[in-house]
């Protein structure tokens, strides 16, 4: 067996591929959207196969990748559902370093270490990966040449969901120093950071969307948590790489309390308020910043409605003339 990896697995592909690579091949059970825009910024052309499109049919995901693909990056739906996930690297038609394992193509299996493994190909292997690629591939459509009518199609609003209020509910007004203003906080935080609260309730009622924390084995003891990194797909079509961070017990386990943007939590902010029409913080805050629950009414939605679409992809509903009260 070759080197097991199960740490930075996002590097291998974006920091450590090979130097005389002319092309990336890969199939993987589930796709993120994030990854493949990443695609776009390597020296080499990439085919990636969506494994498990035809068994997880979606339109919000597919209208990203068919945005994705372009003559250097290209999506495929296989005829033959397939949940491996193998990643070559061509120069050539000689493969010269391949990688198997358990991690999705997608921020949720690159970007959480330990939860997912990847282990090198040994060099005899590399035809033998190459030509069940390349199997599938020639039982595949690229994603632009999909039809959405004429495919079944998951339905949004048929999904669970969790409809996150942007305001304090035990006062029914945005607060003024967290959540939607946490750059408001007498902390150590950039002026437009902000964070959505992930309640106990939401929790208890949505247990399928939010996943307890786990603990990083090398630390040598329980204080150190491990964050699921995931991807936030918004309505208007805007791709955010997210954290379900912080940790509040519930049940004798602890979960997340609140989504934020990474790498920036500002982009979250910055993204919140210019949608709904308020202006970005600047370094002299002051209270008519803040961001309140009369401009969220004004806006016409005061809370994201959260779903699920595959394991770390989520959709994230901001549009507005919905009211939560």
């Amino acid at each position: 067996m070759g080197q097991l990896y199960y740490r930075n697995l996002f590097e291998h592909f974006f920091d450590r591929y090979p130097n005389n690579a002319t092309k990336f091949i890969a199939v993987s059970g589930y796709l993120g959207p994030d990854p493949i825009k990443k695609l776009h910024e390597l020296p080499f052309p990439s085919q990636i196969v969506y494994g498990l499109q035809r068994e997880t049919p979606n339109s919000v995901l597919h209208a990203q990748l068919v945005k994705e693909t372009t003559g250097k990056v290209s999506v495929y739906y296989p005829e033959i559902p397939s949940h491996a996930k193998c990643y070559l690297w061509m120069e050539g038609d000689r493969p010269i370093r391949g990688l198997v394992g358990s991690a999705n193509f997608s921020t949720n299996g690159l970007r959480n270490d330990f939860r997912e493994t990847l282990i090198e190909v040994e060099r005899p292997d590399l035809h033998s990966v190459l030509g069940y690629l390349n199997l599938l591939l020639e039982r595949s459509m690229i994603c632009t040449e999909v039809q959405l009518d004429q495919r079944p199609t998951q339905s949004i609003s048929q999904t669970e969901h969790c409809d996150m209020v942007l305001y304090d509910p035990r006062t029914g007004e945005v607060q003024e120093s967290s959540g939607l203003n946490w750059g408001f906080a007498d902390a150590h935080v950039a002026p437009n950071d902000a964070y959505i609260p992930i309640r106990v309730k939401h929790i208890k009622q949505c247990p399928n969307l939010f996943q307890p924390i786990f603990f990083n084995p090398e630390a040598g003891h329980r204080s150190r948590n491990e964050y699921e990194k995931v991807e936030l797909i918004w309505d208007d079509g805007v791709v955010m790489p997210a954290l379900f961070e912080g940790s509040q017990p519930i049940d004798g386990r602890s979960y997340p309390k609140q989504i934020s943007s990474v790498p920036n939590k500002s982009i979250l902010g910055e993204y919140i308020r210019d949608r709904i029409g308020k202006q970005r913080v600047t370094d002299t805050k002051d209270s008519t910043q803040l961001i309140t629950r009369q401009n969220l009414e004004k806006y016409g939605r005061n809370f994201v409605r959260l779903s699920l679409l595959q394991p770390g992809v989520y959709y994230a509903d901001f549009s507005p003339d919905t009211i939560s009260f």
